[in-house]
């Protein structure tokens, strides 16, 4: 239970003392918090959180360890904070039934459609996850227009804008204080689901920002792999800034770390003359946990020296902040599903040169793809007998294979890096799996909340179909004119532009053929820019596309038109008639999207649907530095991920050398309203429109044909 005594606070918000909210990735860490002392805990069900590798709550866990936080006067909220696939909102919505059943006091969400079933749940409140990305006082004043309590501010801020934000009336501010920082901005990442289909926005992430990367001809380093926060000393500063909650990072780590760092920060918080503040160095154990170094860089406005390696201490056994889900044996055995006897994987060659793989298991499928590579060792090669004697010989996840259906030539080999990542995909899918909802979570919702997510007919606009030419473009404002000038049969959404290239643009080809983009990532000191450009794409009469919650405040009082970007994708009608409700006129589904996710949204999209069908997407966009010898070169990682990096505003934007590219592909179920090619980053422009139509093997098919994890 929570320590009895509970001493005199020292540093307090101005809506009381600072709240101290820690992790609990499964029922030990839980009551650890507890016992430790914290204010509140957060935790997650075993779906539909952004830690879906954690040991994470049954059902009727959650009901019983809410109730014995409140006896010991601490508060639980439930993370709900992940991009939501159109089959997954009932799920969904049962588990904000189960909250309320079980007594939990907050929701952190980042979907729309959960901004549409807020009101139908009165006694629940419902804070913004840093993964909605919020990075700004308009994107908190945004929040309080939608009637969020709280905002997790994004952990790149420095303290100047966090006062900022905390000044925003009616909405509390969570800040993290320790752990795991993200290279990319929160939220805004997409290098794990373009490597292996594992989204970081929807809990699978892979950690690939944590593997060495070469750069400029030196050997390969950590230069994305973030130090862990830590801000133990600057807990004043965060309190005079007007702070509600301090975060702790962490539910992948263990119940000894979730107890030290809790009371790390308890002591910080209360007064005692005899005993010294606590300081950086005194959380040694939290660091060395993970085997990184400690930085407060971000809150004092220092953006270098972030990066560095990473290795845990030999011997250490639990698994750190950032590791994915096994791919040997499963962690709380007894706490999963019975599993079924075993599991079945087909194979066939693609017209693409690729191999295209199905498995299935316990009445749910997964698609991947191989992409052709040469082999270069015929000695290191896997062939598919050698791949199927694996997986007989060495069950993934214990789960037996049953049954292995091959309709791919018998020579056809993989080289060991692509069996690799297939054996990491096969394995996290049977992970997956195992970890399904308990039956609980099955039952019939209120009528009221099925009402709400009865599909709606998709809307009349959305007549094109994958495979018809796009009829937009993305590109950057500098580039706009020449194309707009050689290509005049299409619309031009322009990326970063100012006030004098939106109104020569309009004046010279016409408002209808623009679009002016907001950024995805921008920060307090951006907002004057923003706003501007607002006003004067208005006058103009140029429709503007909001890609955040903090563009969408900045954007909606100019009177212009207002469309969803890809900085606030959905994946499910709900999120998409939400924010057509929110006056977006129209929206863009996720760039993560796999096939099957597609087809859902597309049959359901009450709004006019966009569509990227080719590009080079902002894998990361980050505010952090990279080491001198590493800026402005190619980052190359082992599997052959190369990525650009690029000033773009107020952030730093990695993008792959390749670009994925659907616009080769025929799907009439996949209906939309426009189809989008993003040029952006595109070495000619011009080169890349004319080539598009016809499906080159060199091109990623980013997640179409795989299964989104």
């Amino acid at each position: 239970m929570k320590t009895t005594v509970d001493p005199v606070p020292v540093i307090a918000a101005g809506s009381g003392r600072l709240e101290v909210l820690a992790p609990a990735g499964g029922p030990a860490a839980f009551a650890a918090a507890l016992e430790a002392g914290a204010d509140a805990i957060y935790c997650g069900l075993r779906q539909l959180n952004a830690r879906r590798g954690a040991e994470n709550f049954q059902p009727e866990e959650l009901t019983a360890w809410t109730a014995r936080a409140h006896a010991a006067g601490a508060r639980v909220y439930l993370t709900l904070n992940i991009d939501v696939a159109q089959r997954e909102l009932g799920q969904a919505a049962r588990q904000l039934v189960l909250a309320r059943q079980a007594g939990v006091d907050a929701v952190l969400v980042r979907d729309p459609a959960f901004l549409a079933l807020r009101p139908l749940f009165p006694e629940l409140e419902f804070h913004f996850s840093t993964q909605a990305g919020v990075s700004s006082s308009a994107g908190v004043r945004a929040a309080g227009r939608l009637g969020l309590r709280r905002v997790v501010l994004a952990r790149e801020l420095g303290l100047a804008e966090i006062r900022a934000c905390a000044a925003v009336p009616g909405v509390e501010v969570e800040v993290f204080v320790q752990g795991a920082l993200c290279f990319s901005a929160s939220g805004r990442c997409l290098l794990s689901s373009w490597v292996g289909g594992r989204s970081g926005n929807r809990g699978a992430c892979a950690s690939p920002c944590r593997v060495p990367y070469a750069a400029g001809g030196a050997p390969p380093a950590r230069h994305l792999s973030m130090l862990d926060l830590c801000l133990v000393e600057r807990l004043p500063e965060l309190a005079a800034a007007g702070v509600r909650a301090l975060k702790i990072e962490g539910r992948l780590k263990n119940a000894a770390w979730v107890t030290a760092a809790v009371r790390l920060y308890r002591t910080a918080l209360v007064a005692d003359a005899a005993a010294p503040v606590p300081r950086a160095d005194d959380a040694g154990f939290l660091g060395a946990y993970a085997g990184r170094g400690f930085t407060d860089g971000y809150l004092t406005g220092r953006r270098d020296a972030l990066t560095g390696d990473s290795a845990r201490p030999a011997g250490q056994s639990e698994p750190g902040d950032d590791a994915p889900p096994s791919t040997g044996t499963v962690a709380a055995e007894s706490a999963a599903p019975p599993a079924p006897a075993g599991w079945v994987l087909s194979v066939r060659a693609d017209e693409r040169g690729g191999l295209l793989w199905r498995a299935t298991w316990n009445e749910q499928a997964c698609e991947l793809r191989t992409p052709p590579r040469p082999v270069r060792r015929a000695d290191r090669a896997v062939t598919l007998q050698a791949l199927e004697e694996r997986l007989v010989k060495t069950p993934l996840q214990e789960v037996p294979l049953a049954r292995f259906v091959c309709e791919a030539a018998p020579e056809t080999a993989l080289a060991p890096t692509a069996a690799k990542a297939l054996l990491r995909d096969l394995s996290a899918f049977l992970h997956r799996v195992r970890k399904a909802p308990d039956a609980t979570l099955r039952g019939e919702l209120p009528e009221t909340v099925r009402t709400l997510l009865a599909p709606p007919a998709p809307h009349p606009d959305n007549r094109r179909i994958l495979g018809d030419m796009p009829d937009r473009v993305r590109l950057e404002a500098e580039r706009a004119a020449a194309f707009m000038a050689a290509v005049p049969e299409v619309t031009v959404i322009v990326e970063l532009a100012s006030i004098e290239e939106v109104v020569a643009l309009a004046g010279q080809f016409g408002a209808g053929r623009l679009v002016v983009a907001l950024p995805a990532v921008f920060y307090e000191a951006d907002l004057p820019r923003w706003r501007a450009v607002a006003a004067g794409a208005a006058a103009a009469g140029v429709t503007i596309e909001v890609n955040s919650w903090d563009g969408w405040e900045v954007a909606r009082d100019s009177g212009a038109r207002l469309e969803a970007g890809p900085g606030l994708m959905v994946l499910n009608a709900l999120a998409a008639g939400t924010l057509a409700n929110l006056g977006l006129l129209g929206v863009t589904a996720s760039l993560e999207a796999d096939r099957g996710q597609l087809e859902a949204l597309a049959a359901a999209c009450p709004a006019p649907l966009s569509v990227t069908v080719y590009g080079r997407p902002a894998l990361l966009s980050s505010r952090a530095e990279v080491p001198a010898a590493a800026g402005g070169a190619v980052l190359a990682d082992v599997r052959g991920v190369r990525l650009h990096a690029r000033s773009e505003g107020a952030v730093t934007a990695y993008r792959p050398e390749t670009p994925f590219n659907w616009s080769g592909l025929r799907n009439p179920r996949v209906r939309m309203a426009h189809g989008v090619a993003d040029l952006v980053a595109a070495p000619d422009p011009l080169a890349a429109w004319r080539e598009l139509g016809r499906l080159n093997p060199a091109h990623s098919a980013f997640n179409y044909a795989r299964e989104l994890a």
